[in-house]
């Protein structure tokens, strides 16, 4: 099982990760992180960039294979957001946001 290392104001945390599509990472924050939040579930790239945060682990899991055809998300985060394009970024975060994302520190 893969692993994340998150940044919190208390320093890095170390969680499980699933990996339902290459590159892309989906994880819970741990509960003693933003404790308040409905959101904790995140979906990832491989390298740690938070893309959205979803109410439930399937919500997330469907996320990532809602854009695994957009770009080679096991490539590093530069290449897949060329991939992507400037152009694209706005289709991106709607197909995110159809899916129930929020932005990942929601």
């Amino acid at each position: 099982m893969p692993q994340m290392i998150i940044s919190t104001s208390a320093g890095p945390i170390t969680v499980d990760a699933a990996e339902p599509v290459p590159g892309l990472h989906v994880y819970e924050i741990p509960a003693h992180v933003s404790p308040m939040s409905s959101y904790r579930w995140i979906l990832a790239h491989h390298e740690g960039a938070a893309m959205a945060s979803f109410a439930t682990e399937s919500a997330a899991t469907a996320a990532a294979v809602v854009i695994a055809p957009l770009a080679d998300w096991t490539r590093n985060a530069m290449t897949t957001a060329n991939q992507i394009g400037p152009g694209g970024t706005k289709g991106f975060v709607a197909l995110l946001r159809n899916t129930g994302g929020q932005h990942p520190n929601a």
